[in-house]
């Protein structure tokens, strides 16, 4: 059987990239500036034989798997950058880089798109079409996956995209939501002008705090007001600024707020209403308001279509996926709505071809994020043996 094989071989690989693993944890890079583990992303490749290109998103990786016969295009994906968080770890492969973390798994993310890449390459008899393996940049700060479509990485639309995240919950324990799964992430940026005057002479003036204030206060009624309450929206003013002096009625502030929506209606919606109260409330006390929008990341949408497969494919299989690794936990995959408010730029690829990105508990007892994050390694061989076999299957 197809699994046994793709088993088989996990075993034989999980060693040497367990080693992988361990230097790109040690040397985590930020944003932008993963030439290291860029590099040993390509010695890896051309260790195994795989063409690879350069992406013009410095420092990408864009590796192709041809099985030489005609088929589907399938895009596998994982990100590479690390966090700015000063890992206070006791593991013996803890990071050499002062103030710099993978808090958020994306070298266990790397690690196994690399060995799915050795296991694909290694049974390409076993499946048709072709594999392009994405090693991006800056999915925490700074957009990569949205940069790297921009450069060209979507003119040869795949058929499917594919991505994993590794999950601080019960370890075995998938995550494959239906439609939605993370949201959008913008920002509004607004700045109040009023008049500035001496505070004994308040009528004089047009003061920009109140005003602003004003505007926070109705703008914390957006959710409640214009929002269904069956969609799932944020709205937080995170940044106020503004005043020199307090005998000085003020004549600039700026409001910096972030918006979170599951759908792109209530995310324009959102955006509209930000700007007609804003305006509304400046004009009425004799201001004006300039507004700037920010499109952060967008929503993560899984296709209903490829998101049944993965998940009917890991059940079909998932005595043998769990084998040598654990017992199949109870509830092993968790379906339905798993829509959450985080952002995760995996939604670029999602809106430019059918999609899947799957969660996978990888146990530890500290979140995402945070200085103490760890995952527990064998579960990294869960999530080879299934992405390996999803995407062999999805290509024969």
């Amino acid at each position: 059987m197809l699994i046994e094989k793709i088993a088989k071989l996990s075993d034989e690989l999980e060693k040497h990239y367990l080693e992988v693993r361990h230097d790109l944890h040690a040397h985590p890079e930020l944003s932008y500036k993963e030439f290291r583990t860029s590099q040993k992303v390509q010695d890896e490749l051309q260790r195994m034989g795989i063409p690879f290109v350069l992406s013009p998103v410095k420092p990408g990786v864009i590796a192709t798997i041809d099985s030489g016969k005609p088929g589907k295009l399938l895009l596998l994906r994982a990100d590479m950058d690390a966090l700015p968080i000063q890992e206070t770890t006791d593991l013996p492969y803890a990071s050499q880089c002062d103030g710099v973390m993978h808090a958020c798994g994306h070298d266990v993310h790397t690690t196994n798109l690399l060995a799915v890449c050795e296991i694909l390459n290694r049974t390409k008899d076993q499946w048709k079409g072709r594999v392009r393996a994405v090693f991006q940049p800056a999915e925490e700060n700074g957009g990569g996956g949205r940069e790297m479509i921009k450069a060209g990485l979507m003119e040869e639309k795949p058929d499917a995209c594919m991505g994993m995240h590794v999950g601080v919950w019960d370890p075995g324990v998938f995550s494959i939501g239906e439609g939605y799964v993370s949201a959008y992430s913008d920002a509004e940026y607004i700045t109040v002008h009023g008049k500035a005057v001496h505070s004994s002479k308040p009528e004089k003036g047009v003061d920009a705090v109140l005003i602003a204030a004003s505007i926070v206060v109705a703008l914390n009624t957006i959710c409640s007001r214009n929002i269904s309450p069956m969609a799932q929206s944020t709205l937080n003013v995170g940044t106020i600024h503004g005043g020199t002096a307090v005998n000085v009625v003020t004549d600039k502030v700026e409001i910096g707020a972030m918006l979170r929506n599951a759908d792109p209606e209530s995310r324009e919606n959102m955006f509209q209403k930000i700007e007609e109260i804003s305006r509304g409330i400046a004009e009425g006390m004799g201001g004006s308001v300039d507004l700037r929008r920010h499109y952060g990341y967008s929503s993560v949408y899984n296709d209903p279509s490829v998101t049944h497969f993965a998940i009917e494919t890991i059940r079909k299989n998932q005595d043998a996926l769990y084998q040598g690794i654990g017992d199949v936990p109870e509830e092993n995959i968790l379906t339905g709505n798993r829509m959450q408010l985080g952002a995760e730029d995996f939604g670029f690829y999602s809106h430019e071809a059918p999609s899947c990105f799957i969660k996978v508990g990888t146990g530890g007892s500290s979140l995402n994020h945070t200085p103490t994050f760890q995952v527990e390694e064998k579960y990294i061989k869960l999530m080879t043996r299934t992405m390996a076999l999803l995407a062999e299957e999805f290509l024969q």
